[in-house]
Formats: structure tokens, C-alpha cells, sequence
């Protein structure tokens, strides 16, 4: 086809789809809300698609004005100034060829970047082991009782089906992206508990490698097998790794963004920009708090730049590129998040309590308890003694002269500068759960420290002595030998075992009949359901209504929790509505009893 008729081609498919925006803007904002609801009626699975309401129709109006008056100056544009507009089709087309050609090019050139050197075989080999060492440590903790957060994020979200899971952010408990992913393994692979922790026992594991090529890139391959050891075997990031929520994928993103960002710091390839892209606004849509790492990223890259520290081909050309990856990211996080914000508002995302603004008072006196609950969280489980030399191998990582570093701008300096900043605007106090990100980092930095003092113990170049490389050797298996210890425990005394909960779940299974209704409170309620599922049982159990007559009412009393009898019917308002006078004893656990009683 030549360049002529080509142009005219698409020339006549832009003024089709101008054309047919016109029509489909025009639709949403003229047709009458019972129209538009029974069409969509149509499309639901019973018919009625009972979250299209009379707001979210008014929502729609409004914002379909925008994008109808785009498409009706467009199609005026087209049609009244045609010759002109074919020039400029023509201009685009060879735009757009030139640019799959440099595309193409670029992903060869990052494609070659991903081939490891002669030099870094081994070192890869040795991360590699440790990699399935660290999958290895997580698995028995694939099929621990399922907690409370991850039954709440599988059945409120994930078991409901995708469209749920696209539209509903009710509480803050749906990373979406994550939650996208549960929903798909659980529709593949059935709804265990191992099954539903996939996504972030995947993620968990990718860390590893991850957080040796992030140490590779700011430092040398012997911090990074330490880094590597230490993240696959620290208790937290095992933990994480295996609990069914997004913390490990925005770990794994956060990681991700660093290693772009120091390659297109020093090559201009536009497939590398497009991943930071894709990684930042992915990672957005599994937790908004993702705009942390995010920042960081961008922040040293900024800094990158202000001290001339990028690669001097860019010319000008390095801020267009840092500027349109940012509009970007906001474009895409906005397209993703908008069935959520049109169906549950702006304020499901930027209202919950995460996000909540306090007073500087409270935001002042709640920074350092929450500083020190993250640490302690950092250090669960650790041996004794491994906190005060992280601290010592954190603050000489400042300071060491002989540590290699291969960029001008520290890391750390960015993070603190970015993650400072917004929390004073923010004025929020976050939970240490998202600081998780930057825990591979510290790991990194610390790692980066304690080498550095044996570059300074060893006197000679870090690099031809092979005293160094057999202390680097031994601290490496330090923690990988205490991962095994714990994880071989796991394995010989949890590995498929029954939390308490599941055998409540699978006592009821037996007992229960139709006219039921067990009374169960938070935390309990949701993780009871999840079992009662597991075991084929109707969910509607443990629902309290008013109008459901009850031949029989369970209740669950949870001892751990202080909970009693009437502390629990009182809590779910059904204290009336049985006969304390018949109460029995019908199980009896460690945390739980549960007690039969007759309606009145």
C-alpha cells in the first residue's frame, strides 16, 4: 500500500472512531438513567446489576462531557479541514514507523543487557541457589491457617469474581492488581491456602535475585550474595512472602524501578522507560502507598541529573523523557483506578485511614513509635545480637572509604529526602507493613557496610585477596543456615497442619443443619466463612439477620480474645434472640468453645 492511500486509510478510520465517540458520549449523556440500567441489566449474571446506581449515573454524565467535546472537535477538525488533517496523519504515520523501529531496536539493546557477563556466571550461580534455598524456607508457610486480612481479601473481593474485584474498594484490603491475581489462580487452581498466597509467594521468591542485581548495580557481586542470603532467609520476608496480600509485589516493583532506573540513567532506551512506566503504575494499582518507592525513584533520578550524573547523549533530552514517564504513570494508575472511582468514589482510595490526616501534634508523636514498631518488625525472629550489627554495618555503609560505589548519588539520600517530604505533607503515620519496600534496601546498605569493614580489616584491595571473599563466604552462610534450621521446623511440625479456626470450620461441617446460624465475631468471622467454604458450606451461616428465623444458634466464643458468651451475642446485636437458659457446651479447643442455645 503506498504512503498516500495509507494515510487516507487511516484518515477515514479517525474520522469513523471521532465519529462514533461523538455518538457514544453523546449517549451517556442524553439517555435517560432507565435506559442505560436496563442495558446494563442485561449484561449481569442475574440480571440486575445492582451497583449502577442513580449517583454513579450522574458521575458518568458529567465526566462523559469531556471526552464528547474532544471527540466533536476532532471530528470537525477532520472533516472541515481534511487536506490539512491528511498531512497530518502522513507526518504520524512516519512518526510512528520510525518509533517501532527504535522500539525494536531498543528491546534487542535491553534484551543484551539481560546476558550475563563471563564474570557474573558464578556469582549468578551462587544467587540462583540461594533463591531456591529462600523459595525452599516459604513453602511450609504456603499452607499455615489462613489470617485474618488474607480471608477478608479472598472473600470479599476475589471469591465475589473480577468485576468485585475491579470496582469495590469498601475497605483498603483489595490490592487490586494482587487481588487480580488470586481471583485468576483461584479460578485455575481452587481456593487453599497455598493457591491463594501464589501471587506473593512468587513475588517473594523474585526478590531474591531482585535485591542482588539492585547491590550489583550500586555496589559489587559480593554484597549482593549477601544482600540476596540475608533477604531470602529474614524472617519478615518470609513471612510476607507467604501471606496473601501485596506487600511482596510492591517489594518486588520497588526493586524493579531502582534497576531501571540506574540503567536508563546511563542509556537512553525507551523500552527500559516504558517498564518504569509499567512497573510504577502497576504497582499503584495493587497499594496507592506504592507512590513511596515511586518517588524515590524519580527523586534520584532528578538528582542524577541536577549533578550531571546521567549519560551525557541524553542532552535535553533526559528531563522530556523523566517528565512524559511521569504523566504516564498518572494517566495509566488513573484509567485503572477508574471503575473504582466511579463505582465507589474518589474518596474509597484517598479517604481510608492510611491516608488519613492528623493534626501535627499527633503526627509529631506518632512518628517515633511508629519508626521503632518497624524496626521491630524488621528484626522478628531474628538471632540475637543481629540487630546491633545491622545498625553498625547501616551507619559505617556512610562512611567506609574503600566500599566500590558506582554512582554519585546515594539511594538512601533520595529516599529520605522523597519519603520526608511527603510525610510531611501527607501528615500520615502508615503502618510498618508499608515500609516493606525498604527493607531489601537496608538489607543492601547494611550488607554493603559490613563488607566495607572487612575491605578496611583486610588492608589490601577488596578484589585480589581471597581472605575477603572467604569472610564474605562464611557471613553468607550464616543466614542462610539459620533459615534452614527455622524452615525445617516449619516443615516437620506445620506443614499442612490445622489451625484452630479450620477445625471449628470442620467440626460445624458435621454439625450444622439447615435454620442454623452461627454467631461469630471479628476477627474470627471472615476466616470462619473462608473455612466453612473450603468445607462446601453456604457462607450465609454466619449471617445475623433480623428476619432469618433460627431453629439453632452456634456461638463462637473466642477464649485468646477474652471473648464470652455474652460478650459475643451482645457484639452482633443478638442477645435477645436466644435463650440463655439452654445453653450448651457443644466443642471445646485451646482458644475456642462454642455453644448451642434455642431461639425463644
Amino acid at each position: 500500500m503506498s504512503h498516500e492511500r495509507k494515510t487516507h486509510f487511516f484518515w477515514v478510520a479517525a474520522t469513523i472512531l471521532a465519529v462514533l465517540g461523538v455518538v457514544l458520549s453523546s449517549l451517556l449523556l442524553f439517555s435517560p438513567f432507565n435506559l442505560q440500567k436496563n442495558f446494563l441489566d442485561t449484561l449481569a449474571s442475574d440480571n440486575n446489576l445492582e451497583s449502577f446506581t442513580y449517583s454513579i449515573y450522574q458521575q458518568i454524565k458529567i465526566i462523559s462531557i469531556f471526552p464528547g467535546l474532544f471527540f466533536l472537535i476532532l471530528t470537525l477538525y477532520l472533516v472541515i479541514f481534511r487536506e490539512h488533517a491528511e498531512k497530518k496523519v502522513g507526518r504520524f504515520l512516519e512518526r510512528g514507523q520510525v518509533l517501532i523501529e527504535r522500539l525494536k531496536h531498543d528491546t534487542l539493546i535491553a534484551y543484551q543487557a539481560l546476558i550475563p557477563s563471563r564474570d557474573e556466571v558464578i556469582p549468578l550461580v551462587f544467587v540462583s541457589g540461594i533463591t531456591i534455598l529462600g523459595a525452599f524456607f516459604r513453602y511450609a508457610y504456603l499452607w499455615r491457617p489462613m489470617g485474618h486480612d488474607e480471608s477478608y481479601t479472598f472473600m470479599a473481593f476475589a471469591y465475589r469474581g473480577l468485576r468485585f474485584v475491579l470496582t469495590d474498594y469498601h475497605l483498603p484490603n483489595n490490592h487490586v492488581f494482587h487481588t487480580i491475581l488470586v481471583n485468576l489462580f483461584y479460578q485455575l487452581f481452587g481456593d487453599s491456602p497455598a493457591v491463594i498466597r501464589l501471587p506473593a509467594f512468587i513475588a517473594g521468591i523474585m526478590i531474591i535475585p531482585a535485591t542482588y542485581i539492585v547491590a550489583r548495580k550500586f555496589y559489587d557481586w559480593k554484597i549482593g550474595i549477601l544482600a540476596s542470603s540475608i533477604v531470602a532467609s529474614l524472617p519478615v520476608m518470609v513471612d510476607y512472602s507467604t501471606t496473601a496480600r501485596g506487600y511482596s509485589i510492591i517489594t518486588l516493583f520497588s526493586l524493579l524501578l531502582i534497576a531501571l532506573a540506574v540503567y536508563v540513567k546511563d542509556h537512553i532506551n525507551i523500552i527500559a522507560w516504558l517498564l518504569i512506566v509499567g512497573f510504577s503504575s502497576l504497582g499503584l494499582y495493587t497499594i496507592p502507598t506504592m507512590i513511596y518507592p515511586v518517588g524515590m525513584t524519580f527523586t534520584w533520578l532528578f538528582l542524577s541529573r541536577l549533578i550531571g550524573d546521567v549519560n551525557p547523549d541524553y542532552g535535553k533530552q533526559f528531563i522530556r523523557y523523566f517528565i512524559l514517564s511521569m504523566i504516564g504513570i498518572t494517566i495509566i494508575t488513573g484509567l485503572l483506578y477508574s471503575p473504582i472511582v466511579l463505582t465507589s468514589g474518589i474518596g474509597s482510595i484517598i479517604g481510608n485511614e492510611v491516608v488519613e490526616t492528623l493534626s501535627w501534634s499527633d503526627f509529631i508523636q506518632s512518628l517515633l513509635p511508629r519508626i521503632r514498631n518497624t524496626w521491630q518488625e524488621w528484626n522478628r525472629d531474628v538471632l540475637p545480637g543481629v540487630s546491633w550489627v545491622a545498625l553498625i554495618g547501616l551507619f559505617a555503609s556512610f562512611f567506609v572509604p574503600k566500599l566500590p560505589k558506582n554512582h554519585r548519588i546515594p539511594l538512601i539520600l533520595a529516599g529520605l529526602l522523597w519519603i520526608s517530604t511527603a510525610l510531611l505533607i501527607q501528615r500520615v503515620a502508615p503502618w510498618p507493613r508499608i515500609w516493606l519496600f525498604l527493607l531489601p534496601f537496608f538489607v543492601i546498605w547494611i550488607s554493603a557496610g559490613i563488607v566495607g569493614l572487612i575491605f578496611l580489616l583486610d588492608g589490601k584491595s577488596p578484589y585480589s585477596n581471597i581472605w575477603v571473599r572467604v569472610a564474605v563466604g562464611v557471613l553468607v552462610i550464616i543466614p542462610l543456615t539459620a533459615g534452614l534450621v527455622r524452615g525445617y521446623g516449619q516443615y516437620s511440625e506445620k506443614l499442612h497442619a490445622q489451625g484452630e479456626i479450620e477445625q471449628v470450620a470442620d467440626f460445624l461441617q458435621d454439625y450444622l443443619r439447615s435454620g442454623d446460624v452461627v454467631v461469630v465475631t471479628s476477627p474470627d468471622t471472615v476466616v470462619l466463612q473462608y473455612y466453612l467454604l473450603r468445607n462446601e458450606l453456604d457462607r450465609n451461616y454466619t449471617e445475623v439477620d433480623e428476619e432469618k428465623e433460627a431453629s439453632r444458634s452456634i456461638v463462637v466464643v473466642n477464649q485468646a480474645l477474652n471473648q464470652t458468651l455474652e460478650s459475643v451475642l451482645k457484639r452482633r446485636s443478638y442477645l435477645e434472640d436466644v435463650q440463655l437458659g439452654s445453653v450448651k457446651e457443644i466443642y471445646h479447643s485451646r482458644r475456642f468453645i462454642l455453644y448451642e442455645l434455642s431461639s425463644p
